[in-house]
């Protein structure tokens, strides 16, 4: 780990040291005076600089070398000779040099000796003009050896604005948060690389290695789709990596989609065919959706010798066999000892439909929701409707079908199947004669209609306001503001969220949601306070923070308050987009460009990361670099930002267009 971090450039110390022993001797013949008690008359103090160079480069040979002893001699001698050059310099009144402390850091942190290795860093930083990248990175190695990595990322973090695009820095960073599971930070420094590698240096010996974390990054932030592109990246130069091959069978599993996840799997079973945790798994998968292929896959393993004696696989194999003998009890034992499995529970379910069990409706119903719950929803929907179709003509029955649907219907909402959960919903509605399944169901309707790109938001008010005559619920005016929200209606929307205000004072989302309607109306004072109540409710509410940061520096109030609040926001979600293009304009607004840049790259990486573009983000970028007075730059963003437009065209964009066209044509 930490593979980012060199050493000093030993060549240059080697020439340096050379053309530094020829100076020492080339003095004009005739009397020599004595620079310093510990040499002879007319030997020059820096002799000693140069032997302690001379047995650094010596140690680090050594090192390379696998000679331990002879590499810590080296460096005992170095420390020496340096303690002996900074006597000769105390004697003239005289303080170490910037290159003799950072020389002396080095040989200690090589020796082991931390706390002295910082103490020279800190001299080093102290006589530099200015800190050196080199230097910076000496200081973050002995913050890791000491174990501190929280320090370590402070040190790199406190400037990465000076070196905002420098591989080294962003790749230990996305490391060392990584290391600390602070998986928020990680993938803000491992996207901005991958944004660096792919526009400066598509060679870079960190690309696949940053393809690799941000698959894990997002598998872990619960970005499956985005994970299976960064693992398919870095698969493209590492074919043979189980682990990761592996992982994208789990997550194609996690997605419903058995298909491709019975392909890796098959993948790993032919590139390593004792791997029996893929064998395994991939029996799992044949018995839950390809029925038909596996008394075939079955039979294969059992001629590999891959089928145990018990578990899972030993009890799907007795089911596919048609062995059928103490089964039911051995299946619910399992069950009961591992209940997050879901394919026991599948097998329970076919056992119970065959033998016409008397819990089979229960089953029916639980087997559905577990596979729910572990987002098998493809799985859970062919569940309910078998189970739907079991239904009798009984008592009750046009409830419990009711309640299928609105299952099924939840189902269908989260595979983005919006029209076909409004069918089901309605289905169930139809079917209820239950008071409060029915406004739950109405209210659910509502909802659905908000959803994708349907464009049925006066349906949903429509829905809503009747439902609000019988139920005047917070949660019914508040969805019905957002209704009105959505089709521009502002002042309807701020009414509603007031009237779920008066019903739930202490709900911090009514008073975020009414301040946006405000903002909407040019009601300022009106945003602000709701904003600020929204805080007062909720510290951690980052969303209003962002939002009444931004509104300052639109305005250029309360400039201090902005980036405090804007801090606080990105602290809170260090990988959202928008937080990090308000905090680089604020920080614009300060005219702190280089960090501007900085955080306005960040957002720019992180919207591409999540699949979109936003304008916005592009026009800020355009505006620092002007202000930088950089129109090529400005004017390649400016342009980007124009083509995201999705409605009308920005007339100020557009003048900003000409103005730098005009200005790099002169």
């Amino acid at each position: 780990m930490f593979q980012a971090i060199k050493t000093p450039n030993h060549p240059f110390l080697f020439v340096f040291f050379c053309f530094l022993s020829l100076s020492l001797f080339a003095a004009e013949p005739g009397t020599r005076t004595k620079e310093c008690s510990l040499l002879e008359p007319g030997v020059p103090a820096e002799y000693f600089l140069s032997r302690a160079l001379r047995e650094q480069v010596d140690g680090f040979q050594a090192s390379q070398r696998r000679k331990p002893e002879d590499s810590k001699l080296s460096f005992e001698r170095s420390v020496s000779f340096l303690d002996s050059y900074h006597l000769c310099l105390k004697e003239v009144g005289k303080d170490p040099s910037a290159l003799s402390s950072e020389t002396q850091s080095l040989n200690y942190l090589e020796l082991g000796s931390l706390e002295k290795a910082w103490e020279w860093s800190e001299s080093a930083i102290g006589k530099s003009p200015e800190v050196s990248k080199d230097l910076v990175l000496l200081q973050t190695r002995i913050r890791i050896r000491q174990g501190e990595l929280a320090k370590a990322s402070d040190v790199l973090e406190s400037s990465l604005h000076k070196f905002p695009n420098d591989p080294d820095f962003l790749y230990l960073l996305g490391n060392i948060n990584f290391e600390r599971k602070l998986w928020n930070q990680s993938i803000l420094y491992y996207t901005a690389l991958s944004f660096v590698i792919e526009r400066r240096d598509n060679h870079s010996k960190y690309k696949f290695l940053t393809a690799k974390a941000l698959g894990e990054l997002n598998y872990k932030l619960d970005y499956p789709k985005i994970s299976i592109k960064r693992y398919n990246e870095y698969t493209t130069a590492y074919k043979n990596d189980m682990e990761v091959l592996f992982r994208l069978a789990q997550i194609y599993f996690v997605l419903g989609d058995f298909k491709h996840c019975r392909q890796y799997l098959e993948q790993i079973r032919e590139k390593n065919p004792r791997d029996l945790d893929a064998s395994h798994m991939l029996a799992e998968i044949y018995f839950m959706d390809a029925r038909d292929l596996a008394p075939t896959y079955f039979a294969t393993l059992k001629k590999e010798k891959k089928i145990p004696k018990e578990g899972i696989v030993f009890l799907l194999d007795k089911l596919v066999s048609g062995s059928k003998t103490g089964l039911e009890a051995k299946l619910r034992t399992y069950i009961q000892e591992n209940p997050g499995r879901l394919s026991p529970r599948v097998a329970l379910l076919e056992l119970a439909e065959k033998e016409k069990l008397p819990d089979y409706e229960i089953l029916s119903a639980d087997t559905a929701q577990y596979a729910y719950e572990y987002r098998q929803y493809l799985t859970a929907e062919k569940i309910l409707r078998r189970g739907l179709s079991q239904i009798t003509a009984k008592e009750n029955a046009f409830e419990e079908k009711s309640l299928y649907y609105e299952k099924i219907s939840s189902c269908q909402e989260m595979l983005g199947l919006w029209n076909h959960s409004i069918l089901s919903t309605r289905e169930a509605l139809r079917l209820t004669k239950e008071t409060e399944k029915s406004l739950r169901l109405r209210f659910r309707l509502a909802y659905l209609y908000l959803q994708g790109n349907l464009k049925k938001e006066s349906l949903s008010v429509s829905v809503l306001s009747e439902t609000i005559k019988e139920n005047p619920n917070p949660t019914h005016y508040y969805l019905r503001g957002l209704a009105y929200f959505q089709l521009s209606k502002y002042k309807e929307s701020v009414s509603d969220f007031s009237e779920a205000i008066k019903l739930d004072p202490k709900n911090f989302n009514y008073y975020f949601y009414r301040a946006t309607a405000f903002d909407k109306l040019k009601q300022f004072s009106d945003t602000e306070s709701d904003l600020k109540t929204t805080i007062s409710l909720n510290p951690n509410a980052s969303n209003a923070m962002n939002y009444l940061g931004y509104l300052y520096a639109e305005k250029d109030m309360n400039p201090e308050e902005a980036n405090k609040l804007l801090n606080q926001a990105v602290s809170l979600e260090p990988d959202n987009p928008a937080f990090q293009d308000s905090l680089g304009w604020v920080l614009y607004r300060k005219k702190d460009f280089n960090r501007a840049l900085l955080h306005l790259n960040f957002a720019a990486s992180l919207a591409l990361e999540r699949g979109f573009e936003d304008p916005v983000i592009y026009e800020h970028l355009g505006d620092v670099y002007l202000a930088k007075k950089d129109p090529v730059n400005a004017l390649q963003f400016f342009k980007l930002s124009e083509s995201k437009l999705k409605l009308e065209s920005n007339k100020d964009l557009v003048a900003k267009i000409k103005k730098v066209q005009k200005e790099i044509s002169e």
